[in-house]
């Protein structure tokens, strides 16, 4: 008699873990008190039982009415940006356009309709498209919750140690709104591979933490001794009569790791290969031992059990469940049959032994997909495969997803050139891969489009670039993406190589103005400043329009700062940063009309318009701000057009609408999750209510505002943040007559404490100045002569 399929996938022992789980979800389906949902999180070794415990989750959410979805990450999917997202947004719409099932649930107006549509524009930034995937991920799931009716939901995503960082980006959005509705987010990941404190599954569990009561995790571990015979007793479905030293020995093979003893008793239930003889039987209904402990050959490792299992599959089973391996831990059966000689038929047949013998599972999607029944099987498929075959498989994997892809897009063509680039089939793989990374660079997935521009450039020897593209200019769209993914100290090291004399002056022009990026993200200001003139030198005498307005920008953008932070401190000095600022936004400025609608000629009029504003010519601010809205992409709401925006309004006596575009930033920041965005929203609505107040009940909304601001930014250690916030708590104080507590507050602000205070107020009033904040500046200083009176 054989394990059976209903004893091996048997729960054992995880008893306190899942009773803890199902009372959390007991919690979350009733909604009555705390958190509305929940973020369980499964951690340990492979083979040490999460999976298991995870299906026992599953099958116990579902019979308490939980809609469940599921999905797994894996190193196939790399470069395939959100790949789990997607998944699991695909399934909950059920394969509807994204944009109609928000519009359902929210309104074919509403602010959540934007946003998906900011999701999948052309015009709008990385930036912010990557902010309306995460946030339009979480209005898909959100959204059911405007209907009573609508049944709590888990969400399983497996081999989290393989997710990407758009995707944690979005389950960080989905986190911080759990308050909206009963989710339950269960994960799963190997510990040992998510260690390092940048692994993308830190953050997510991070933001989990800092919510009362939402996250929970649960260390999978081998069983001791003393509950391994159980475990045992479990795996069999029996009683068992095993002597002591037969137990003993399995477990000191095995060290207690649930997966290595379920696949070693498989082993030794089934007939040895050389002498037919089988260890393990039930006789009288009780499991006994047959056999010589002495003469075992127990393999070393769990990979080597599931090896001489598979060495029991005829050949061709083998080869299916080696093409399936190829293809991932997850694999639709179109793909696997488009990749077979064997009618489909014959192929089900298989299917239904595998998935009878526990090597498969089969999923409840809508595209007929199965995956391996636990990762290891794949794995070891996949090892034991030579180079050549490998590259055979990958290369036929590829040809079938090009012929059964219904469209071009991203997630195709980052599939397909990885598998192409794992056949070294490395001509063909570069233009996927090619169009992959810049797809993903498009959508704000950074990292993912940095390992996709180094994989083409590996593959692009030989190759015949199209139109502009060479070498060295997509390596310089792999520095772009290597600084948005904050990867500083390889970009630092590519551009030391596209800096260089023999490289054209049109590469070079580009590298020293990324270079002045690098140098000002490391704090190295002056250096970059000498950079940035350098590349300005190089686009003068080549005539480049783009690179010439975009080191303007960036040079206008630095001096600009260096003025504001200097203005009260160093005036001599930022004087002349002042001039330098004025004079390289007017000539960017002075290009707009040479350039194409998009961020580089939105950037040149929002210099200019921040010109115009602090210059007290609101009127010319007020329309070139509208411009550079509407020349990417008017329906984003981010802070970085609507928060200077607001500020041109208020002080041209408009502070309702300024309030308006306040609220669509606080909007906008709520629906992606951007507790900077949403703490910058707060700061200037308060900031706004404040000069708008007239009473002890309007000041005391504006500093209950300026309070729910600072608490936000220091909950993300955002110091610019902090110390504007605590410069208009520090006014709030002033105006209504608590000078003492407003010193207290502008000193914190700029931590000179031993500064006089006629000098602080000072110093203060002229950063305003420099920020066109006059009105406020004024009354800043009105506060000068009471102060002194009182002294």
């Amino acid at each position: 008699m054989s394990l059976s399929r209903d004893n091996a996938s048997r729960l054992y022992g995880r008893d306190t873990e899942l009773a803890l789980i199902i009372r959390t979800l007991e919690r979350v389906r009733k909604r009555e008190g705390g958190p509305a949902g929940a973020v369980i999180m499964l951690s340990g070794a492979s083979g040490a039982g999460k999976s298991a415990l995870a299906e026992a989750v599953l099958v116990e959410a579902a019979q308490m009415g939980f809609d469940c979805v599921r999905t797994a990450c894996e190193p196939f999917h790399e470069g395939m940006s959100y790949f789990p997202v997607r998944e699991l947004v695909r399934q909950m719409a059920h394969g509807r356009p994204v944009g109609e099932v928000v519009a359902e649930h929210f309104g074919a107006g509403s602010p959540e309709v934007e946003m998906a549509a900011v999701s999948e524009s052309i015009s709008a930034d990385p930036s912010s498209r990557r902010e309306a995937i995460v946030a339009t991920f979480t209005n898909v799931i959100m959204g059911e919750y405007r209907k009573p009716e609508a049944l709590p939901k888990l969400l399983f995503i497996d081999d989290l140690e393989h997710l990407d960082v758009g995707s944690a980006d979005a389950l960080i959005c989905l986190v911080s709104r759990l308050s909206e509705g009963p989710v339950v987010i269960l994960g799963a990941f190997r510990s040992d591979r998510v260690a390092e404190s940048t692994h993308p599954i830190r953050p997510v569990i991070a933001s989990a933490r800092r919510m009362e009561g939402v996250y929970q995790n649960h260390e999978i571990r081998g069983f001791d001794l003393a509950g391994f015979g159980a475990l045992v007793e479990s795996l069999l479905g029996g009683r068992t009569m095993l002597p002591e030293t037969v137990t003993k020995k399995l477990y000191e093979e095995t060290e207690g790791n649930p997966l290595f003893t379920r696949e070693l008793i498989r082993m030794l239930c089934s007939p040895d290969p050389r002498s037919g003889r089988v260890s393990l039987s039930m006789v009288d209904d009780v499991w006994t031992f047959d056999g010589d402990i002495g003469s075992w050959d127990i393999p070393d490792s769990v990979e080597e059990v599931i090896a001489s299992r598979l060495n029991l599959l005829d050949a061709e089973e083998r080869h299916e469940l080696e093409l399936a391996a190829v293809v991932g831990r997850r694999f639709a059966f179109a793909v696997l049959h488009g990749l077979m000689e064997a009618g489909e038929e014959e192929l089900l047949r298989d299917m239904e032994k595998f998935l009878d013998v526990e090597l498969i599972r089969e999923l409840q999607t809508s595209d007929e997909s199965f995956e391996f029944s636990h990762g290891k099987i794949r794995d070891v498929l996949y090892a034991q495969l030579s180079g050549l075959r490998k590259r055979r498989l990958h290369a036929q994997v590829a040809d079938v997803i090009s012929n059964l892809r219904a469209s071009s897009n991203e997630d195709w063509d980052a599939l397909i050139g990885e598998h192409l680039y794992l056949a070294a089939k490395h001509a063909e793989a570069f233009p996927y891969l090619l169009r992959a990374a810049r797809n993903a660079l498009a959508t704000g997935a950074s990292s993912e489009a940095a390992a996709l521009f180094g994989k083409a450039l590996s593959s692009c020897d030989g190759v015949v670039f199209d139109g502009d593209d060479s070498r060295a200019s997509i390596q310089l769209e792999l520095v772009n993406a290597l600084i948005s993914a904050s990867q500083i100290a390889e970009a630092g090291r590519v551009l030391g190589k596209l800096t260089s004399a023999e490289n054209p002056p049109s590469i070079r022009t580009v590298a020293l103005d990324l270079l002045g990026d690098v140098l000002l993200y490391e704090g190295e200001i002056d250096q970059a400043l000498v950079t940035y003139e350098e590349s300005l030198r190089l686009a003068e005498a080549l005539d480049d329009v783009e690179a010439l307005c975009e080191v303007l920008c960036d040079l206008a953008e630095l001096h600009g700062r260096q003025y504001e932070r200097q203005a009260g401190i160093a005036p001599a000095s930022a004087e002349q940063h002042r001039l330098q600022y004025i004079a390289n936004v007017e000539k960017a400025y002075g290009m707009r009309a040479d350039l194409a609608p998009g961020p580089l000629r939105a950037r040149a009029l929002r210099n200019k318009a921040k010109l115009s504003r602090v210059s007290g010519d609101l009127f010319t601010a007020e329309s070139l701000y509208r411009q550079a809205i509407d020349t990417v992409d008017g329906r984003v709401a981010s802070h970085r057009f609507l928060i200077p925006y607001a500020k041109t309004l208020r002080r041209a006596g408009k502070a309702d609408e300024a309030l308006g575009h306040i609220e669509r930033v606080i909007s906008w920041s709520t629906q992606v999750g951007s507790a900077r965005s949403q703490a910058i929203g707060l700061q200037y609505k308060a900031t706004i209510l404040m000069t708008l107040a007239a009473d002890a009940e309007t000041f005391a909304e504006a500093n209950a505002t300026a309070e729910r601001a600072l608490h936000a930014h220091q909950s993300i250690g955002y110091a610019q943040g902090i110390r504007e916030t605590k410069i208009v708590l520090g006014e709030i104080a002033l105006r209504t007559g608590d000078y003492e507590r407003g010193l207290q507050w502008l000193a914190s602000a700029t931590d000179t404490r031993e500064m006089a205070h006629d000098d602080l107020l000072e110093a203060i009033a002229i950063e305003l100045d420099a920020n066109g904040e006059e009105d406020r500046a004024t009354l800043i200083r009105g506060a000068i002569e009471p102060e002194a009176a009182n002294a």
